[in-house]
């Protein structure tokens, strides 16, 4: 009897010092994780705001050339009123 209380006690104080163990190490994995966590949700926020950036300056790109596309046909349009006008004045 006193082997299997002397069995059952080493075994609980095995059991204790591991769970010791594990429950001092627990804050450290737990800050790792955290950390590595932080860095992970910085670095996809970076990546999408450069992905935002380069989608706004394409955009922008875009539009410019579409307003140098709308400055030319205006352009083009006053030319062709001052062509007609000349055209009226000399007539007239």
């Amino acid at each position: 009897m006193n082997r299997i209380a002397a069995r059952i006690t080493e075994k609980v104080i095995n059991s204790a010092q591991e769970f010791t163990e594990i429950a001092e190490e627990l804050p450290h994995k737990l800050q790792n994780e955290w950390s590595s966590f932080k860095e992970e949700v910085i670095e996809e926020s970076e990546r999408l705001e450069k992905k935002t950036k380069a989608s706004k300056e394409k955009s922008s790109k875009e539009q410019l050339s579409k307003e140098d596309l709308i400055q030319k046909q205006i352009d083009d349009l006053r030319s062709k009123v001052i062509d007609i006008n000349k055209c009226i004045e000399d007539k007239n």
